[in-house]
């Protein structure tokens, strides 16, 4: 009995050291990303790099009992959790800043960027999360045609002035809105469904009567990996930019979590200003046991950025409506030249 239990304790031991060497290692490159950018990908599981640290330092000294594997373990899991924290901390503080009070001088719009998931099951549901919210601008990601043919009729009572793309599956964004809006771009929004490209965007101009024009763009990148591609993607959006003259909201789903140096690049490059602090959009779904069930959000990678006279004053999430993210709902206002 003795030795079964020596056979246990050793054995859990070694899954902590293991556990601790895994998620110490990923912190540890998360911090060392912007050497290589392949090691930049551990940054977009921070949270559960930096919770996981946590609860293992915590748990250690209650489960492995040898004293030297224990020193071992707490050793590295410490270390990396202070790698975690350099790269997780300071966005969840900024998350906290306050911002800028709507003051009344310039016109205050309500904007809603959303992912509403290519196979959702419920895009009704959609139509009245849209109609409670009021948006004079819905920006949409994975508007795949299942969910545009019933989803567009309803909307369109409401904005008469719309543009969508179609293509893969990150190609399908679109853009809806009360205020009338002249495209700034032609090939990088396919209409036809044959279209082999695999994202695509709208950037448009509004010319409100009275008040500052403003340019808007809406995106749906791929995922973080291969690096190359997510390389490619970043530097055709920042160049479609870098023609449009400020101010400009960029708003989408971006498949980059904050913590990321590619993302942080992309917006120091892009000369934006990034709203969205700490606030997880996905996934609120995940496939197991053979359905969709519903999920906690950890990972912030729908976001909201401006350029030039562009104020967010307010910024929430609202109700998933049968998707896998949260919706982003944005009031702001656009200041004079």
């Amino acid at each position: 009995m003795q030795r079964l239990k020596s056979i246990i304790a050793a054995l859990v031991a070694a899954g902590f050291l293991l556990a601790c060497c895994i998620l110490a290692g990923m912190a540890v490159s998360g911090v060392l990303g912007f050497i290589y950018p392949a090691m930049d990908l551990a940054n977009h599981a921070q949270p559960v790099l930096f919770f996981g640290l946590i609860a293992l330092v915590i748990t250690t000294p209650f489960f492995v009992k040898f004293a030297a594997a224990r020193s071992l373990a707490l050793a590295i899991a410490a270390t990396g959790l202070v790698a975690s924290s350099v790269i997780y901390v300071p966005e969840t503080v900024a998350g906290f800043l306050p911002r800028p009070p709507i003051t009344g001088d310039n016109p205050t719009y309500r904007l809603m960027t959303f992912n509403v998931f290519g196979r959702n099951e419920e895009p009704e549901t959609i139509a009245r999360t849209v109609g409670t919210i009021d948006p004079d601008i819905v920006a949409l990601q994975e508007y795949s045609p299942q969910v545009r043919s019933i989803l567009h009729p309803l909307l369109a009572e409401r904005y008469p002035h719309f543009q969508y793309c179609a293509g893969g599956q990150r190609a399908f964004v679109g853009l809806y809105a009360k205020i009338p809006f002249e495209p700034l771009e032609a090939d990088a929004c396919s209409s036809s469904i044959m279209s082999q490209d695999r994202t695509a965007r709208i950037i448009v101009r509004f010319d409100v009567p009275d008040a500052p024009d403003f340019a808007l763009a809406t995106t749906h990148n791929d995922w973080p990996a291969p690096i190359t591609r997510q390389a490619i993607q970043f530097a055709m959006l920042r160049d479609a930019l870098s023609t449009v003259d400020a101010p400009l909201i960029v708003v989408g789903d971006f498949n980059s979590t904050p913590w990321s140096y590619a993302l942080r690049n992309f917006v120091a490059e892009a000369g934006l200003v990034r709203h969205t602090r700490n606030v997880p959009t996905f996934p609120t779904l995940w496939y197991y046991l053979r359905d969709w069930r519903p999920m906690f959000p950890i990972l912030p990678i729908d976001h909201v950025m401006t350029r030039g006279g562009t104020q967010i004053h307010t910024l929430r999430t609202d109700d998933p409506s049968g998707s896998d993210h949260l919706p982003i709902v944005v009031e702001f206002s656009v200041a004079e030249p």
